[in-house]
């Protein structure tokens, strides 16, 4: 049975929707806390970097190990999946500076656009602007040798591919009991951004959920395709 490699930052942010996508077809998940756990080194068919709140900046051991990680995996041509800040890790690995985008952007939005798709067919099949899960307030310039998969208006670098790593800013791994929670978790610093209602976050999620599972599903097919998994 291949095994995925799936690396968490956080321990509420987990794998979601992709994780059973995996399972589904015969894959075996190998989760590591970072912040707690040795990240093995042994082959793995894929590596997934998940999300946390820290930022690829911070000085921090286990943040320079994925780094070492992506490079190598690439150099390999390993396939890395990285949400987040794992798409933050990746454009840093490979040089790209990382830094504050003008506004935090929390909750689902429909303004995810893709780009260079004759280059790549990761986004095939979905509609343009998307609808996604965003949670990021940090983004990153275009590492040298990558090429863009998406933007929106606030943030030029949605998605990103370098070699066999793509990196994407918003979430569509997500659950509702997921969302729920990060609300909750981050309820103190979300009261002191003006533009982000967190009620209305939680009102939106019966009527999209299902359209960024369903977006969750075919970028999963294409990645399969994409990487021959």
């Amino acid at each position: 049975m291949s095994e995925i490699l799936v690396i968490q930052n956080a321990k509420n942010e987990g794998i979601g929707t992709l994780g059973r996508l995996f399972e589904e077809d015969g894959f075996r998940l190998r989760p590591v806390l970072a912040k707690r756990e040795p990240i093995p080194m042994q082959d793995h068919k894929a590596i997934v970097i998940l999300g946390a709140p820290e930022s690829a900046n911070d000085d921090l051991e286990y943040l320079r190990k994925e780094m070492d990680i992506v490079r190598q995996s690439v150099k390999n041509n390993v396939p890395v999946l990285g949400i987040c800040l794992g798409s933050q890790i990746i454009a840093k690995a490979f040089g790209a500076s990382v830094y504050k985008g003008r506004i935090k952007e929390i909750g689902f939005y429909t303004d995810v656009e893709f780009d260079n798709t004759a280059k790549s067919k990761i986004f095939h099949g979905i509609q343009s602007p998307a609808t996604v899960f965003h949670w990021h307030g940090d983004t990153f310039d275009l590492p040298e040798n990558a090429i863009r998969l998406a933007h929106s208006r606030e943030y030029q670098n949605q998605a990103i591919k370098i070699g066999s790593a793509v990196g994407v800013q918003f979430h569509l791994e997500v659950e509702e009991q997921s969302i729920r929670s990060w609300l909750e978790n981050a309820a103190s610093e979300l009261a002191s951004v003006p533009y982000i209602h967190t009620d209305e976050i939680i009102k939106a999620i019966p009527k999209y959920i299902t359209s960024v599972q369903e977006t969750m599903q075919t970028f999963y097919r294409n990645l399969k395709a994409e990487f021959d998994l």
